[in-house]
């Protein structure tokens, strides 16, 4: 998919220019909106489904310490619910002068305030490179990530189901430049990875498989016959219940941008040749993909008439459970202006679609939503979510019951200090009004947040002391127990 909004790194942080996904040789982390696996059948065409349970729980715990100290240089990645409501957090921690980063997990048990003491996986440089945590249709989570050294090294952990520790580091590729990777899993611990590599301007796209749990990895396969000096975003990656296998990405060349896609069927041994999903008479780009637990998929992209970088509209497709062809491209919304060029699709158990983005509003930059109506096709009216002036760096997602999510970053005219706030949507159909998460005014403030059993919420935010990200790791959530 994916446009990588790299956190806040500790120390040193590597400057970007936004090509939709990837960056140079640096990977930029989704802070954009995320979808959990929604345990629950789409209908093929989104229009049916029953109701959803209602309400957004509270009220919100009181704010507990991740971090040993406030003198480490510290960021939170991830945050994802097991099958069993117990809670992940991935975050990175570095020792100031040490040079390098820690790449940590901390569990917290399903209903309880407190959590685990945070438990290195992996050392990395502080030049970073993607992360992300996906579950598992079977309740476990997948961590993957990219350790840059002179081979940049795609890695994988899992935490099965029910388990208390994740499982030692698996290398699944390496080779140089590797960023971007994305990960989907299936039945049986099936799973698909893809990544992208960047040399000499321009960008490939690469994935690699395996058949189950704790098989091996095959060799990387290259998916994408683009020209040279054209750079692709980062890749999204989709696996249907029945083995049906998507990748898509942003192809950006010099005269315009194209959201392109390849397919396996089950069965096949084959990819497809890549194919174009968005119309010539676009540029299209930011494409980010979500599959449910029957197989069927949202895609949503970002458009404007070719040439003009005016006018842009949030574009979705919609497709069948077991099939590779995508339906017609509607426009959800108008956008005067985005902040971050990818709109995730949040897909409710009865079919509603949700997209969370931050763009321009009446007079200043502000965090909106829009809703599609299972039973009419409709989209809502722009809500505003924000309260002051958002940071591009928020994080929505959609829990099991068709709660959404939403965790961002409000900062004052001069750009600090900032401050952490929450606003949720119950799967009845209200919006909470915003509320502050933040212990404290903040140098640089942005967290992730998680839906889980019961519309419990649990969040996971910095607050720093200094430019560095020098300072604490919090969490609350609702619905806990001491």
């Amino acid at each position: 998919m994916r446009q990588q909004v790299q956190p806040q790194a500790p120390g040193n942080a590597t400057a970007a220019t936004d090509i939709t996904a990837t960056t140079g040789a640096v990977a930029r982390r989704r802070w954009t909106a995320r979808t959990a696996l929604v345990g629950a059948l789409l209908a093929p065409a989104l229009l049916a489904g029953g109701p959803a349970s209602a309400g957004v729980t509270g009220p919100w715990s009181t704010p507990t310490s991740l971090s040993a100290t406030a003198t480490d240089g510290v960021s939170v990645v991830d945050v994802r619910t097991t099958g069993s409501g117990d809670v992940v957090a991935v975050s990175y921690r570095e020792t100031p002068g040490s040079g390098q980063m820690d790449l940590q997990i901390a569990i917290r048990p399903a209903n309880s305030a407190a959590w685990g003491t945070p438990v290195v996986v992996d050392t990395l440089p502080t030049g970073l490179e993607s992360v992300e945590l996906v579950p598992g249709p079977d309740g476990s989570l997948t961590l993957t990530w990219i350790k840059r050294a002179a081979t940049n090294t795609v890695r994988t952990a899992v935490l099965a189901p029910g388990g208390t520790a994740f499982s030692a580091p698996v290398d699944i590729a390496a080779g140089v430049n590797y960023i971007d990777a994305s990960t989907a899993v299936g039945p049986g611990g099936k799973a698909i990875v893809s990544w992208s590599r960047y040399e000499n301007r321009a960008t490939a796209v690469y994935v690699a498989e395996r058949a189950s749990t704790g098989a091996a990895w095959s060799a990387p396969v290259q998916l994408d016959n683009t020209p040279a000096e054209t750079l692709e975003g980062g890749p999204d990656t989709l696996l249907g219940p029945d083995g049906t296998a998507t990748v898509v990405w942003t192809e950006n060349r010099a005269d315009g941008r194209t959201v392109r896609a390849v397919d396996r069927t089950a069965g096949a041994t084959s990819w497809t040749v890549p194919r174009a999903l968005s119309a010539a008479t676009v540029d299209a780009g930011g494409a980010n993909a979500t599959l449910a637990a029957d197989g069927s998929a949202v895609i949503s992209w970002l458009s404007s008439p070719t040439g003009t970088w005016t006018n842009e509209t949030i574009d979705i497709a919609v497709r069948p459970a077991g099939s590779t062809q995508w339906g017609p491209v509607e426009q959800a919304t108008p956008v005067a202006s985005t902040g971050v060029g990818e709109i995730s699709p949040l897909v409710a158990p009865n079919g509603e679609i949700t997209l969370v983005w931050h763009g321009a509003g009446a007079s200043s930059f502000d965090l909106q939503a829009v809703t599609r109506s299972p039973a009419t096709g409709t989209w809502s009216a722009p809500h505003r979510l924000s309260t002051g002036y958002p940071r591009e760096e928020y994080d929505a997602e959609i829990g099991p019951d068709g709660t959404v999510h939403v965790l961002w970053s409000q900062q004052a005219p001069s750009g600090s200090p900032q401050t952490v706030h929450y606003a949720g949507r119950t799967a009845a159909g209200s919006w909470t009004t915003a509320h502050t998460l933040s212990t404290g005014p903040s140098e640089v403030a942005q967290g992730q947040v998680v839906g889980g059993p019961e519309s419990r919420t649990t969040a996971v935010w910095q607050e720093t002391t200094a430019v560095g990200g020098i300072g604490r790791l919090w969490s609350a959530g609702t619905g806990l127990t001491p």
